[in-house]
């Protein structure tokens, strides 16, 4: 197994709660019915103090039975995440929606900056929009159907700068030296220099491959084991704090004739 010294990239475990019954705890006890006294000669009245609550989720439209359906609520994402472009050029915004059975036809209320104030509307899940300035914030969408249910989505929007600014550039000067040989299996010593603002940490691949992670300021990390049964490719790529990967550099070493 190829091996790197330094910190290794740590497993996540999740841990989730369940509730449970206290201890000796039953089931609630049913309120007891208040008796009344009847008057003589009158029909017996109900004790309404006796029956259960009903809480109506849903108020009835004008006519209609007392029991209610709830409105069914149509699914709604954008196709991307986030969308990126400079100031005054178009980005085109689309929506996939998932309508209820038999619905075909909803209402699209857009607003480009997130500002609450809808800018545009209509029929369709798709529309263009540009920026003149500099933007960072979220465009959002309403979508409502003819029965009356609605939902939103919101993607991020990034005017002014590319999907891959702020992250590490790739490094430069990247060399990797044999120190060990033995078996067809290499230990390696590989050096580089940061190709701009120092990351927070450098991660190691072996043809792509995650082989470990060493601190920022690191220059120089040592890979054990390394195989060299056919040509085999070591990288070096800078990670921000919150995981954002840069541009990888890396070298090809020739594999070893047997």
């Amino acid at each position: 197994m190829d091996r790197i010294v330094g910190t290794m990239i740590a497993g996540a475990v999740l841990l989730t709660a369940s509730s449970c019954a206290l201890p000796g705890a039953g089931a609630p006890a049913a309120s007891a019915a208040r008796t009344t006294a009847a008057t003589p000669g009158a029909e017996p009245q109900p004790d309404v103090t006796s029956q259960p609550a009903v809480t109506t989720p849903f108020a009835a439209y004008p006519g209609s039975a007392a029991s209610q359906t709830a409105v069914a609520v149509p699914g709604a994402r954008f196709a991307n995440p986030d969308y990126y472009a400079m100031p005054g050029q178009t980005i085109t915004f689309v929506v996939t929606a998932s309508l209820p059975r038999g619905v075909s036809t909803a209402q699209y209320e857009w607003d480009f900056d997130g500002d609450g104030v809808i800018d545009e509307a209509g029929p369709l899940p798709v529309t263009t929009h540009s920026y003149p300035a500099v933007f960072e914030g979220a465009a959002t969408v309403r979508i409502t159907h003819v029965t009356g249910g609605s939902s939103t989505a919101s993607t991020g929007v990034h005017i002014g700068r590319g999907p891959r600014d702020g992250l590490p550039a790739a490094p430069v000067n990247v060399n990797v030296v044999v120190t060990a040989h033995s078996d067809g299996i290499s230990t390696l010593q590989i050096s580089w220099e940061p190709g701009g603002p120092e990351p927070y940490r450098w991660g190691l691949t072996v043809d792509g491959f995650p082989a470990g992670m060493v601190e920022g300021k690191a220059r120089t990390a040592t890979m054990t084991d390394v195989r060299r049964v056919k040509d085999v490719k070591i990288g070096v790529v800078g990670f921000t704090q919150n995981g954002g990967m840069g541009t990888s550099a890396s070298v090809t070493l020739p594999a070893l004739a047997d």
